[in-house]
């Protein structure tokens, strides 16, 4: 373990005591990630027969509904990473299957979000990193990106696919949307096409078999709820203000009371960008080990994490 008062590691030395703190959190199949994708389709399925029941009304299912389907984002992230098969040849298929079903339950491609994410993780707040343009601004930006992606994401294909029917689509939309797919390679957009096409798909058929309700309100509606709170906290609240970068400032470990929980350990966002093959319900672990270290390292420390450090915010 790293002590405040000693030297701060550089070259090779700072590699391998890296190397040596991270090496016990890597390697173990995601187990844990496996029951992240159980029991938030337990609880979305619960909803969704209490309300068909009449034991709850609609618009509490609805907020009850958006809680189940955001946490479907923590296997599909998981899953971009490869920690649920923890790096094993032989297990990718199921990082493949867990994030394409739990990508789909929040209206999303895995393909599409594996690119993307990974360029991120490339270009961190740089311009060649997506979330810049959709995570950076403030909360009330992330809200109409959010409402707009939820319109567009069933208008555009269709609109696509209507002659002249892109002449409807405001030009500044054009624009963002010209810019955004700057960023997807063929398979995300292909991904992409078949994912919303399905949707579409299940949200008609769903229609005319007398349960608009729970696929229209319990599934889509819900999981634009839940996608504004996944953009805040992880798009927003980890590189917010989106201006620095390098291996230890492009984002923090930023933590108040009950982060951990709400954030699934992603209050301590730095560490993930440094070592992406932790799992996220390691990080704050790891933290307890590294958290000098890092300092030492000048890394964005912010919150109650600095003053668990007795050092001012970095």
């Amino acid at each position: 373990m790293f002590h405040a008062n000693e030297p701060t590691l550089q070259g090779i030395d700072r590699l391998n005591f890296e190397r040596t703190s991270v090496s016990p959190y890597l390697g173990v199949f995601g187990w844990r990630t496996l029951f992240n994708v159980v029991w938030p389709l337990a609880a979305w399925l619960a909803v969704v027969a209490a309300v068909r029941a009449d034991r709850i009304p609609v618009v509490i299912g609805v907020i009850l509904a958006a809680v189940a389907l955001q946490a479907f984002y923590m296997p599909t992230h998981e899953a971009v990473h490869r920690t649920i098969s923890a790096g094993r040849p032989a297990w990718t298929w199921l990082d493949r299957v867990v994030g394409s079903f739990s990508a789909f339950m929040i209206h999303t491609s895995f393909a599409e979000h594996r690119h993307v994410h990974l360029l991120h993780h490339t270009h961190t707040n740089d311009d060649g990193d997506p979330d810049v343009l959709n995570a950076k601004g403030t909360p009330r930006d992330i809200a109409v990106r959010v409402v707009l992606g939820a319109l567009l994401f069933l208008i555009l294909p269709v609109l696509t696919v209507v002659p002249g029917g892109k002449k409807l689509v405001p030009p500044v939309l054009l624009e963002r949307l010209g810019a955004a797919a700057t960023f997807r390679s063929p398979e995300a957009k292909r991904g992409t096409a078949l994912v919303t096409w399905t949707h579409i798909a299940v949200l008609v058929t769903a229609s005319f078999t007398g349960f608009a309700v729970e696929a229209w309100l319990l599934w889509y509606v819900a999981g634009w709820l839940g996608r504004f709170w996944l953009s805040l906290v992880f798009g927003w609240l980890p590189h917010h203000p989106h201006a620095e970068v390098g291996r230890y400032r492009d984002t923090r470990v930023f933590t108040f009371p009950g982060s951990t929980f709400l954030i699934r350990g992603h209050d301590y966002h730095l560490l993930h960008h440094l070592w992406p093959r932790v799992p996220h319900y390691q990080l704050r672990s790891l933290w307890n080990e590294i958290g000098p270290y890092l300092a030492s390292q000048g890394a964005r420390i912010e919150g109650r994490a600095a003053r668990q450090l007795s050092i001012d915010p970095q």
